[in-house]
């Protein structure tokens, strides 16, 4: 069981835009229009700051955003990089959901029961998770967070089953880390999609269906 913690990560900063301290943030939650309402009060992680959102903006990917705390650019460029949060107490979490942090470590099986890898890390990508994982021998491997994909979601009871067959993913040469999603802290919230997936049989043949796991 992942260590429970009083702040949930909705966003990090990732840029400055302008002059006026307009930041632009990447979304780590799946209910962006009830974090990021004007009037939000939202939390800078690691210290006791708290910000006042007074302005958002749509973009692609992410959101700018303008807090009442933050007014020209050099003040908006020390926060690059800061996870944003809210308090845990906040979250109103569906049953069918789990955070991060509850999924990164999870090893990752084939349906025959042999290890695929061990998940480290998690990003988003065309508004799916994708699963960062890494192999008994070194490599990494992308696994799209999918029906067709993961066949078995149930990172609670330390189980997760991937079907590759057919599919294109391949295994490359491991890098150094370049993606700064959460780890082991409650950041975001993944979806339990696939684990319905899980409790009918898998159509062999069939169109795959796209979706969150």
């Amino acid at each position: 069981m992942a260590e429970v913690t009083t702040n949930l990560r909705v966003a990090q900063i990732r840029g400055v835009r302008g002059l006026d301290g307009s930041l632009r943030i990447e979304v780590l939650t799946d209910t962006p229009e009830q974090r990021f309402a004007p009037g939000a009060r939202l939390f800078v992680e690691g210290s006791d700051r708290v910000l006042t959102l007074l302005e958002v903006t749509p973009s692609s990917p992410g959101l700018f955003v303008r807090f009442g705390e933050v007014q020209s650019r050099l003040a908006g460029e020390r926060l690059i990089g800061a996870y944003l949060t809210i308090p845990a107490a906040e979250a109103q979490i569906p049953p069918d959901r789990v955070f991060w942090d509850e999924v990164v470590g999870i090893t990752v099986r084939d349906t025959r029961g042999e290890v695929i890898g061990e998940i480290r890390d998690l990003y988003r990508a065309g508004g799916a998770e994708v699963y960062l994982v890494r192999t008994p021998d070194g490599g990494e491997i992308d696994l799209p967070a999918v029906a067709s994909v993961i066949v078995e979601f149930a990172p609670r009871e330390g189980r997760i089953v991937a079907d590759l067959t057919g599919s294109e993913l391949a295994v490359r040469v491991a890098k150094e880390p370049r993606r700064r999603g959460p780890k082991k802290t409650p950041g975001s919230v993944a979806s339990l999609r696939a684990a319905r997936a899980s409790r009918r049989p898998k159509q062999r043949g069939s169109n795959p269906q796209g979706g969150e796991a």
